[in-house]
């Protein structure tokens, strides 16, 4: 619907342009003094002057108002104004040609400009030509007829001719209006997706670097709780230290993920090793136990080690917080042109179908963001009091 308007809104303003509107115009009031004068020169007539004077009139207010018959009524336009120019041709006898030669054109190029199909037009034509011999023959007589038909002829060979140019670069206009519409609405569909994935990102960002990192912190500090309530002071102070390492650490992250730098660092540094330090992070905030077993890996793009990452941080931050596991595998290889990651726990499990529909939980829904970017997949599998395995897979050759 919205396409379709935008069709007839371009048409609409192509058809009525000011400069064709003025040509027009300009014309009829070119063939009203030259009938007025041809018709003067013979016998002056003043009553059918100022009849045909307003009967001109008309025909101009019908041309300007054409647009309004064009979609329902243009046989009843063509037929008022083919009415007005052979009434004029008759009550002007000799000022006739002027009107017949001048203003027949305008109408049979009208004609080609309105129905836009060539036996319409015919049709028109034919329906012109033969009044247009009656008026020669009973104002000039009918041995006259071969002098003025291929006049007739020849100016509406030049007006269809024009006519056709004009259909054409109006054509041509309408097309460059409407890819220009879509180009813009693709345009704006584009910033608005770009707008959806940058705060996406930016939510992933923040849970993946603040939000890990005070669940962190919040787990160390209720460690030094414990250890305080037992006295244990030296425990309590390694821990403090570890909790302020961790702290700088969580607040380079947050920095990094606003200044969007994390891609060019991530390049630099070993997968594996960062792995590795996602492992004593969580050993050493849960005490559990971690079995680790890497296989030799290909070079991997700064996208997929920054996503694989994060992912493998998140699901151990998951353990942390809610499978009250006593043990965690995690386990990297690659296979067919494949990345593949699997962590698996032996905690208290937890319901699947829930992922992505609690409030205030997103943790698992950026797990698969991550891995949709990747082009991967991710397979997550829990039962309770059997623990939970996710198995990501991705794609590391496209």
């Amino acid at each position: 619907m919205l396409k379709e308007n935008l069709r007839i809104d371009n048409m609409d303003m192509v058809d009525n342009p000011y400069i064709y509107k003025f040509r027009i115009l300009f014309w009829v009031i070119l063939v009203f003094i030259s009938t007025l004068v041809l018709q003067f020169l013979e016998e002056v007539i003043y009553v059918q002057a100022v009849f045909f004077t307003m009967l001109m009139i008309f025909h101009l207010i019908l041309h300007r108002y054409s647009e309004w018959f064009k979609s329902k009524y243009a046989w009843l336009y063509f037929f008022l104004q083919c009415t007005i120019i052979f009434v004029s041709a008759f009550i002007m006898p000799h000022g006739s040609p002027a009107v017949l030669i001048g203003l027949l054109p305008i109408l049979i190029a009208q004609s080609i400009h309105i129905f836009q199909h060539s036996l319409k037009v015919i049709f028109v034509v034919i329906l012109l030509y033969l009044p247009y011999s009656y008026a020669i023959s009973v104002n000039y007589g009918i041995q006259e007829l071969p002098f003025f038909i291929p006049i007739l002829f020849f100016i509406i060979a030049i007006a269809v001719f024009y006519s056709v140019l004009y259909v054409r670069q109006a054509n041509a206009w309408r097309r460059m209006q409407y890819y220009l519409y879509e180009l813009q609405q693709a345009n704006k569909k584009i910033e608005e997706l770009t707008i959806v994935n940058e705060r996406k990102r930016i939510a992933r960002d923040l849970h993946d670097t603040l939000a890990q990192g005070l669940a962190g912190l919040i787990m160390k500090l209720e460690a030094i709780n414990i250890h305080l309530q037992n006295e244990n002071n030296n425990q309590a102070k390694e821990i403090v230290q570890e909790s302020m390492s961790q702290a700088r650490i969580a607040l380079k992250n947050a920095r990094e993920a606003i200044d969007d730098l994390r891609s060019d660092s991530i390049a630099k540094v070993n997968f594996i090793q960062e792995v590795e330090k996602e492992i004593l992070k969580f050993t050493q905030a849960t005490s559990i136990e971690v079995k680790k077993t890497f296989e030799s890996l290909p070079p991997l793009s700064s996208l997929i080690k920054q996503h694989c990452i994060y992912v493998i941080g998140e699901c151990l931050m998951n353990v942390a917080k809610h499978a009250q596991a006593s043990f965690v595998s995690l386990s990297i290889w690659s296979e067919d042109g494949e990345l593949l990651i699997k962590i698996q726990d032996n905690g208290v499990g937890f319901n699947t179908k829930k992922i992505g529909k609690q409030v205030g939980h997103y943790g698992l829904l950026g797990l698969n963001e991550r891995v949709r970017i990747l082009n991967g997949e991710i397979n997550i599998k829990s039962e309770k009091e059997s623990g939970t395995r996710v198995l990501v897979k991705i794609p590391y050759n496209k």
